[in-house]
């Protein structure tokens, strides 16, 4: 979603294993429908299985896999912090739980993932303006 993008700080991550913050994965396309089209949550902590949903990733980021997709379709996230060009965002989602717009998206689509902890909100995102599928029933397209 957010590759090769500007410094990011471990902080401002906030922490995902332990913390309390809300993570939550947004959609916007440029029709005149109601936005964000998509809106869902990644929830801190948890247990996904028998295993920890988020885990540190070395000591640049975190990492969380949810192979059920409970409780929005979310199913994989990485946060890697960095210098410039080497910070990057990703998040995966897919199943009956993942709310889904209605497809057919108005070009340009934007995505975001916001982190907000009561006091900060950072935001990272993505927008595409171009698709490599944009019909009834997918979406597909690569980042800058």
């Amino acid at each position: 979603m957010w590759k090769r993008g500007a410094a990011a700080a471990l902080a401002d991550f906030k922490d995902p294993v332990n913390g309390s913050a809300g993570y939550r994965v947004c959609l916007y396309d440029s029709s005149g429908t109601a936005q964000p089209l998509m809106e869902t949550a990644i929830p801190p902590g948890g247990i996904c299985g028998t295993r920890p949903c988020w885990r540190t990733s070395g000591t640049t980021g975190f990492r969380y896999k949810n192979a059920d997709g409970m409780p929005d379709g979310i199913t994989a996230a990485t946060l890697r912090s960095g210098v410039t060009g080497r910070a990057s965002v990703s998040v995966k989602g897919k199943g009956a739980n993942l709310p889904t717009p209605a497809l057919g998206l108005t070009l340009p689509v934007t995505v975001q993932l916001v982190i907000s902890d009561g006091v900060t909100t950072d935001c990272w995102q993505t927008t595409y303006a171009t698709a490599i599928a944009n019909d009834a029933t997918r979406f597909n397209a690569k980042g800058p």
